[in-house]
């Protein structure tokens, strides 16, 4: 300590003597100031010791809390930085993925997970990766707790992603009905690095954070070659015109051709002729049917705008869909149902399996049907239908008021107030002209089970703040269109009975289908409780891909990919 202070005195001396000496002088006094700059300059040495760096960490914690707490410098409130001296602090104040030697095994693991995040469709850009690279090599002190930081930062906002999706950190207010995941308020940054740190296997620890389920791993495995396809430039626009209809000719038959070879609809051929032929109807049948078009084989304007659909656009697509998977169940279950808002569609699942499939019918774009995870709990065989206030105020008082007979003639019964003691009515009693919407959406409506009744003779309940249920319904014909968006928010199911046997439990629990359909012609209101209540997940995915890597492009009914585009990309 002596020995510095007085290398010290002299070196300031020496600055002082360095405008006053012969040349002689100054090249000795300069030479003595760069060896003191080199060796003795207390806090930048190239050597990092373990009391250095964690100095050095106290330091940057310091520099980093500054920053959160300055409103001139500090990001929004989704800026993850501020749990970084909660961390630290918690978990002994030393770093926490380097030594005085460098980043360590678990640094690794995690950097790999970093830099490979696109696979998922999220950005290695927004870890960090650039910096985190440039770091990687350093010896300082400074250099290696910059890079413990960002390491812990990168792990954070990483774990954030892959559970809960980049929409909300990204996006100042999401639009309603977006983003529906729990989001930053039920995020543990803390204990999320103590259980990663803890991990006797990091890199399986991290991928358990993504989705499990095989429709977000399915939807990955084709990213990589939708990539490749916009990397090679896509396929060319194909130029709109008259309706082409199988064995005619048309000069944009080769370049349609050709643009259904890219993406997989043909196989590569030589044939160069403008003459629609069968080969070419079939792959055309199959395109349409993939893009939620009816599968006509004729080539009109909704076909060559979904050809046009570019690679670059497909890759986004993909990406949206795999940031919508993130914000939903990551374990679907054993057993289940799945309800796709988008493709119009249900499955019933069970150990990975398609047990069923059916098309539905889901809500109007004024009365979208909400993205959610429940449980089903029971099905209700002749139910009563219970009219949601928003229907008795908004249709059913102007059809009253043009006919006093309207609830009479639907078997709608109405009651002075939604309690369970209220008093039935006489619709006839009222002068409905008088009635405001806002008294209207007072009374309760309840419409008797029967064929007249809009739920059918089955109802699948899963009791839930949205008041969304699935069940049968007397308007069968909405099923053969190819966009089924009609109903108020509710599911409409075309085959209830057979959903409602394979959630009772099929032949294994007693439940044929003759059985069921006895209950049914007893036209008898009658709750079946489920011997297990089952998970019910209603999506909404504008792409969808199977384990073949067929993959299937959605309608954007609710114009929620422009949206979400917004949030994702262009901020």
């Amino acid at each position: 300590m002596l020995q510095f202070t007085k290398l010290h005195t002299i070196h300031n001396h020496s600055l002082q003597l360095i405008h006053k000496g012969s040349t002689f002088q100054k090249a000795l006094l300069f030479l003595s100031f760069l060896l003191y700059s080199i060796f003795l300059t207390p806090e930048t040495g190239p050597a990092a010791t373990a009391e250095k760096l964690n100095l050095v960490l106290c330091d940057r914690l310091e520099q980093v809390n500054a920053e959160v707490s300055d409103p001139l410098v500090a990001k929004k409130s989704t800026d993850m930085r501020h749990w970084l001296s909660i961390i630290y602090n918690k978990m002994g104040l030393h770093p926490l993925w380097v030594t005085k030697d460098g980043p360590g095994g678990k640094a690794g693991i995690l950097f790999e997970v970093i830099k490979n995040s696109n696979q998922d469709g999220l950005f290695p850009e927004e870890y960090q990766s650039n910096r985190i690279t440039s770091l990687w090599k350093g010896t300082t002190a400074e250099e290696l707790i910059e890079l413990d930081t960002l390491l812990t930062l990168a792990l954070i906002n990483y774990a954030h992603d892959a559970q809960k999706g980049r929409a909300e950190r990204r996006a100042d207010k999401p639009p309603p009905l977006l983003v529906q995941a729990e989001g930053l308020q039920g995020f543990d940054a803390l204990t999320l690095t103590q259980d990663a740190l803890l991990s006797k296997d990091l890199n399986q620890f991290l991928e358990d954070l993504l989705p499990r389920h095989k429709y977000y791993k399915n939807l990955r495995a084709v990213l990589p070659r939708y990539r490749q396809l916009d990397a090679i430039g896509g396929w060319k626009q194909t130029a709109f015109g008259k309706s082409l209809h199988p064995g005619e000719q048309d000069a944009r038959i080769p370049g349609i051709r050709k643009r259904l070879q890219v993406e997989g609809y043909l196989p590569p051929t030589s044939i160069t002729t403008t003459f629609y032929d069968d080969a070419l109807e079939q792959a055309v049948s199959h395109f349409q049917t993939l893009h939620g078009l009816t599968g006509d084989g004729v080539i009109g304007k909704s076909t060559i705008a979904a050809m046009n659909i570019t690679a670059e656009q497909k890759v986004r697509q993909i990406i949206l869909n795999l940031e919508r998977w993130r914000w939903e169940a990551h374990e679907l279950g054993q057993k289940y149902v799945l309800v796709d808002i988008a493709g119009f569609t249900l499955e019933a699942i069970e150990n990975d399996s398609l047990i069923l499939e059916m098309p539905v019918v889901v809500g109007m774009q004024q009365h979208e049907t909400p993205v959610f995870s429940d449980i089903i709990q029971y099905v209700e065989v002749h139910p009563y239908w219970h009219v949601p206030a928003k229907i008795a105020r908004d249709e059913m008082l102007e059809e009253l008021r043009k006919n006093p007979q309207y609830l009479n003639k639907h078997h709608i019964r109405i009651f002075s107030d939604r309690t369970s003691e209220a008093d039935e009515l006489n619709p006839l009693s009222i002068n409905w002209k008088q009635v405001s919407p806002q008294q209207m959406a007072r009374f309760k409506l309840r419409q008797d089970p029967g064929k007249w009744n809009a739920l059918g003779s089955i109802k699948i309940a899963f009791p839930n703040s949205q008041n969304v249920y699935m069940h049968d319904t007397p308007a069968q014909s909405y099923f053969k269109r190819t966009s089924r968006a009609f109903s108020h928010g509710c599911i409409r199911l075309s085959n209830p009975r057979q959903l409602a046997l394979f959630l009772l439990g099929g032949v294994e629990k007693g439940w044929t289908l003759e059985r069921l359909n006895e209950i049914v012609a007893a036209d008898k209101r009658s709750i079946l409780r489920l011997p297990t209540p089952l998970p019910v997940h209603i999506t909404y995915q504008t792409v969808k891909s199977d384990e073949t890597g067929k993959v299937s492009f959605h309608t954007d009914i609710y114009n929620r990919d422009q949206q979400l585009a917004e949030i994702l990309f262009n901020k």
